[in-house]
């Protein structure tokens, strides 16, 4: 149980930084479209790299957070 709640703190960690992250100038740099990724500007493609990571880390914590419900209950 530990090692999931050691987990479900990170995957929380994880989702505040790159929350945080997303309205930085590292994500949204003003007036920067390079470089390009399959002829999609900076900005799209690491919009698309940050939506997977979220989704990964939603999974992750969807399942920890389960287990965690799951063994508080029994």
């Amino acid at each position: 149980m530990k090692r999931h709640k050691t987990i479900w703190l990170l995957v929380q960690l994880g989702m505040l930084s790159v929350s945080i992250l997303i309205f930085t100038p590292v994500i949204t740099p003003k007036g920067k479209f390079t470089p390009e990724l399959f002829n999609l500007p900076y900005t799209l493609w690491t919009g698309f790299f940050v939506y997977l990571v979220m989704v990964a880390l939603s999974l992750v914590g969807i399942f920890v957070h389960s287990k965690i419900y799951k063994e508080s209950n029994d």
